[in-house]
């Protein structure tokens, strides 16, 4: 499995910082590198930002060079907003997912470099980078907060990291279970039907409404009990 290293360059304001430091608990990593940083790991909105997650901020690593931050790291993989921004330097950004798509199954570990909040990553740092990655984002304003670009590269990380959380996730109802649904309601519809006008019509309103919607293998057991029941007490 692949590790990341989260490390941010020069990070100019404290409210950042706390909020990266908050992230990067959320998301279950324990590590923020820091180059040359001048906002106040100690400050005081550093500290209300980072919200029950101080201690990230107080055992921050924190050094004079890129080259020390990413030191014992595979590979350097550099992040940006602006494509295109340095015409000496040629490189083809990968998206967010096409990076991880990448490295999913591959056992290194990656640095991971977010820039300065004003400039990002000098044409320098970007050469020396291993790969450069990108989130897609609208032409007119396609630069991310710091804070922001970090929520959504540990979101997109998470499923690397956390790939047997799918387990708990609600699983939906599968078309076995819908199938019995419709043919339960269009029991119960077969005892009034001769009360309606368009019974068939109904039966089909009932199986489109189902599948449009997201139930769940939970909710459509509770609602086959229910039809069971009412249609004993038709009977």
């Amino acid at each position: 499995m692949p590790l990341f290293r989260i490390i941010l360059v020069e990070p100019e304001y404290e409210a950042n910082l706390g909020a990266c430091a908050r992230l990067i608990k959320n998301f279950g990593h324990s590590e923020l590198w820091l180059v040359k940083p001048k906002a106040d790991v100690d400050g005081s909105e550093a500290v209300k930002y980072a919200k029950h997650s101080k201690e990230i901020l107080e055992n921050a690593h924190i050094t004079g060079s890129i080259a020390a931050a990413t030191g014992g790291c595979d590979f350097v993989v550099g992040t940006t907003g602006v494509l295109g921004r340095w015409k000496g330097t040629i490189r083809n950004p990968l998206t967010l997912r096409q990076f991880i798509a990448k490295v999913r199954k591959r056992d290194a570990t990656y640095a991971i470099l977010f820039g300065r909040e004003g400039t990002g990553l000098n044409e320098q740092e970007i050469s020396a980078c291993d790969l450069l990655v990108t989130i897609p984002a609208g032409d007119e304003h396609p630069i991310l907060n710091l804070s922001h670009a970090l929520a959504v590269v540990l979101y997109e990380l998470s499923s690397i990291k956390f790939p047997g959380r799918r387990k708990h996730y609600i699983r939906k109802a599968g078309e076995g279970e819908k199938e019995a649904l419709v043919g339960k309601f269009g029991e119960m519809l077969g005892v009034i039907g001769p009360e309606m006008r368009y019974p068939e019509k109904v039966k089909i309103a009932f199986r489109r409404v189902l599948g449009r919607s997201l139930i769940s293998d939970l909710e459509a057991a509770a609602l086959l009990g229910a039809f069971g029941r009412i249609r004993k007490r038709m009977k």
